[in-house]
C-alpha cells in the first residue's frame, strides 16, 4: 500500500540500534521530512562498538572499543549533517552493542547489570551518552526512550521491525513498544495518536540483489509473507536514492566490511511496517482454524478465549540447518486465573534445547516513577524458572513438551494481573540463542 498518509507528520522520532541503521531505514525520509520543514530527532541505542567484524585499526581494549564508538558517532553526526540534521537533533543513549537482548530478557533491574565484553563495563563509558552513565540495564532504556519521547512528543515513531533478525534490532523494537505502551497507561494521551513505523535491515535475503541498485525497489521480504504486517511503500525521486547512497558512505567504518550490502539500501523506494495490536478477549471469536499443537486441548467448558500467530517461516539459518526447532506459531489461552502458551516447531525438540518466554506486563495500576516488571520463564533440562527460581508443577503452574511442540500455563497473578502485555520467546542451546519470536503486544479483554 502507498504511504503518503501513514508517514504524515510534523514532529518525527526515529529509533536505531546502531550507527547506520538511521540512514539505512530511513535515509529518504529524512530528506523529506527536513525539506517540508517537519521536525526530525534521531535517537542511536548502542554506538557499534561490539562490531565483530573489526575495521584495519582492529581494536582490542577497553580504549580501543570506545574509540571506536565515538568515531562511528562522528561517521551519524555526518550523514545526519549531510542530509540536513544538526548535533542536537540526534541523541547517542550508550548502550552495549550486541547487549540489547540481553538487557531485555535477563538484565532488567539495577541489581543485576548486563556486562559489556567489548567495553569493560556494565554502565555506560561514553560522556555525551543522553543519560550519563547510565547502567547496562533494561529498565535504564526504558526510562531513557520513555523520557525522550515525553521531552520530543513526536507524532511519528520510526522503529526497527519486530522480526528483524538482529538481536540488537529485536531488542529495540520491545525497548520502544514498551516505553509507548507504558506512557499510554500512565494516562498520556497525545501517545495514543502516534503513529509506529518499523523498517527492517537484517532479514533472509533482504534487501536482494545486493548491490548498488538505484532503479530497483525494495520488496516485502519472502520469509514475513502472510504474517500480519501491513506494509507501507514509499517510493522515493532520484535525488533521494542519490543522496541516501552518499550518506550512507559517511559511514567509512562499515562500508569498508560491507560496503555492498549496505548500498544495497539505496533504492527507489522505502518499505516500513505496520504492526497490529493482538487481541485476547473472552468476547472475540477466533476466526480461522486453531494451530495449537497435537497434546494440547482446548477445554470448552471453562469458555477460554483464543490467540494464535504465525512466525516467519525457516527464519534462523542455524535452525535449518542444525535442525533445531525453530518457532512456527504461537498460540495463547486464558480463563480467569491463568494464561496458557503453546508453541509449535518446524523440527523436533529436543530436551538440549532452552525455551525462553519473556513477559512484560502492563496494569491500571502502573505508576509513572518506576520502569515496571519482567517475567522470565526460562524451560532448560526439564525444569522451569521464573526469574532465575525454580518453580514446581500445581498452584497454575503446568508445563509439556512434545515431539514439535511445547506448552506452557502460568497464573495470572504470577505475571501481574495485566490488562495487556508484550510477549517474546527465544530459542538456545547452551546458553546460545538461536531462533526468537517477535516482540508482540497482547491486550487481554
Amino acid at each position: 500500500m502507498r504511504g503518503e498518509k501513514a508517514i504524515e507528520g510534523e514532529r518525527v522520532l526515529i529509533f536505531a540500534p546502531h550507527n547506520d541503521d538511521e540512514i539505512l531505514g530511513t535515509g529518504g525520509m529524512i530528506q523529506r521530512y527536513v525539506e517540508t520543514e517537519k521536525s526530525v530527532k534521531v535517537a542511536i541505542m548502542t554506538n557499534g562498538d561490539g562490531q565483530i567484524r573489526r575495521p584495519p585499526f582492529l581494536p582490542f581494549l577497553k580504549a580501543d572499543f570506545v574509540k571506536l564508538g565515538y568515531r562511528r558517532q562522528n561517521e551519524t553526526l555526518d550523514a545526519m549533517d549531510y542530509l540536513g540534521l544538526d548535533e542536537e537533533d540526534v541523541k547517542f543513549f550508550g548502550y552495549p552493542d550486541r547487549g540489547l537482548s540481553q538487557m531485555w530478557t535477563n538484565h532488567w533491574g539495577q541489581n543485576e547489570l548486563y556486562y559489556s565484553k567489548y567495553t569493560k563495563t556494565d554502565h555506560s563509558p561514553y560522556d555525551n551518552s543522553y543519560t550519563i552513565e547510565a547502567p547496562y540495564c533494561g529498565s535504564a532504556v526504558v526510562s531513557d526512550v520513555k523520557k525522550l519521547l515525553l521531552e520530543y512528543g513526536p507524532e511519528i515513531v520510526y522503529l526497527p521491525h519486530p522480526n528483524d533478525s538482529h538481536s540488537d534490532h529485536w531488542a529495540t523494537n520491545g525497548f520502544v513498544l514498551y516505553a509507548l505502551e507504558q506512557l499510554k497507561n500512565e494516562g498520556y494521551e497525545k501517545f495514543k495518536k502516534v503513529t509506529m513505523l518499523s523498517y527492517l535491515v537484517h532479514n533472509l535475503k533482504f534487501p536482494w540483489p545486493r548491490g548498488q541498485f538505484l532503479e530497483a525497489s525494495l520488496t516485502e521480504p519472502t520469509n514475513l509473507k502472510g504474517l500480519d504486517t501491513k506494509w507501507v511503500d514509499v517510493p522515493l525521486d532520484f535525488r533521494e536514492r542519490l543522496h541516501k547512497l552518499r550518506a550512507i558512505g559517511k559511514y567509512r567504518t562499515q562500508t569498508q566490511l560491507m560496503k555492498k550490502y549496505l548500498i544495497s539500501f539505496a533504492r527507489a523506494n522505502e518499505l516500513f511496517g505496520i504492526v497490529p495490536s493482538l487481541f485476547l478477549d473472552k468476547s472475540s471469536n477466533y476466526a480461522g482454524t486453531p494451530n495449537l499443537s497435537s497434546d494440547f486441548i482446548l477445554n470448552e467448558e471453562e469458555d477460554e478465549s483464543f490467540l494464535s500467530y504465525l512466525n516467519p517461516k525457516r527464519r534462523s539459518r542455524i535452525a535449518s540447518l542444525r535442525r533445531y526447532p525453530d518457532i512456527k506459531s504461537v498460540s495463547l489461552i486464558r480463563n480467569t486465573e491463568t494464561l496458557k502458551l503453546a508453541i509449535d516447531f518446524f523440527n523436533r525438540y529436543h530436551s538440549s534445547n532452552e525455551i525462553q518466554v519473556t513477559i512484560k506486563p502492563f496494569n491500571s495500576g502502573d505508576n509513572g516513577d518506576e520502569t515496571g516488571n519482567s517475567h522470565s520463564f526460562r524451560f532448560v533440562k526439564k525444569k522451569l524458572f521464573h526469574n532465575q527460581s525454580e518453580i514446581q508443577k500445581g498452584n497454575g503452574y503446568d508445563y509439556h513438551t512434545g515431539r514439535r511442540s511445547y506448552r506452557l500455563s502460568i497464573p495470572l497473578e504470577k505475571i501481574d494481573n495485566p490488562s495487556k502485555l508484550i510477549l517474546s520467546i527465544t530459542l538456545a542451546r547452551r546458553g546460545v540463542p538461536f531462533a526468537r519470536s517477535a516482540n508482540r503486544l497482547i491486550k487481554l479483554g
